[in-house]
């Protein structure tokens, strides 16, 4: 009996071990599959380091630049340390080979882990009925090529007249699931320096359905540029 109380206590130490390193391993990184359609959370902690691993090299814009150091460790990774205890503000990257956009939430009020790792989908938003993905439909508009079953409409509606912003549809493109919409934006105020954040431009189209992704040609406007192109994919 003493032996097997001794036994039953070592396997119990053991199963106790094996919770501590996996709770460990947890707390230590996070894996996040992007589905197009939630924040990424990417947590922060005054004093630490969070290194956020994107799928693909990136462009990025923040709210609030002033209250983040952040600092590139390669294409795809960034490392993000925060100036102040209390964070809470929005990051957006755009994918420079997908275009795919990827809104993320840096907060510190989310639980701490160091490191942060995005992993996309082939497939932002599922198949439309024409099988094209949201990132596929996006390029397309970049590259200004209509894929099959889409018509191509020229236009010239304003879709958005709000300082600092004027936004001219350019294209429409419709299919039977999907939109997509080659714009203009201008800045109303050329001399200073506008960021085009597509978090913070509503553009609501509502016979085109609902906005799913946004991609432009430059992420600021002002005195040497008061005008860029934008894209925006609308599903159903």
């Amino acid at each position: 009996m003493i032996v097997g109380a001794h036994m039953i206590s070592s396997t119990r130490r053991g199963v106790a071990a094996l919770l501590l390193v996996a709770t460990m391993a947890a707390a230590q990184a996070a894996d996040i599959e992007w589905d197009g359609t939630n924040y990424l959370r990417v947590p922060v902690r005054l004093g630490s380091d969070t290194r956020l691993a994107m799928p693909e090299p990136f462009d990025d814009a923040w709210e609030h630049d002033d209250e983040i150091s952040a600092s590139l460790l390669d294409a795809r990774t960034l490392i993000i340390r925060p100036r102040t205890a209390k964070i809470e503000q929005r990051l957006t990257l755009r994918g420079r080979v997908t275009g795919t956009l990827y809104l993320a939430r840096v907060s510190s009020s989310l639980p701490y882990t160091p490191v942060v790792t995005v992993h996309g989908p082939t497939r932002a938003d599922g198949e439309a009925g024409n099988g094209l993905s949201v990132t596929a439909l996006l390029r397309a508009l970049m590259l200004g090529s209509a894929p099959a079953g889409f018509s191509v409409e020229k236009t010239s509606r304003v879709l958005l007249n709000e300082a600092p912003y004027h936004v001219v549809a350019e294209q429409f493109w419709q299919s039977f699931r999907q939109s997509g919409v080659i714009a203009r934006v201008t800045s109303t105020v050329p001399q200073r320096t506008v960021p085009i954040v597509p978090a913070n431009i509503q553009i609501l189209v509502p016979q085109l359905g609902a906005l799913r992704a946004m991609a432009a040609d430059a992420y600021e406007i002002g005195p040497q540029q008061i005008s860029t192109r934008i894209y925006l994919v609308y599903g159903r």
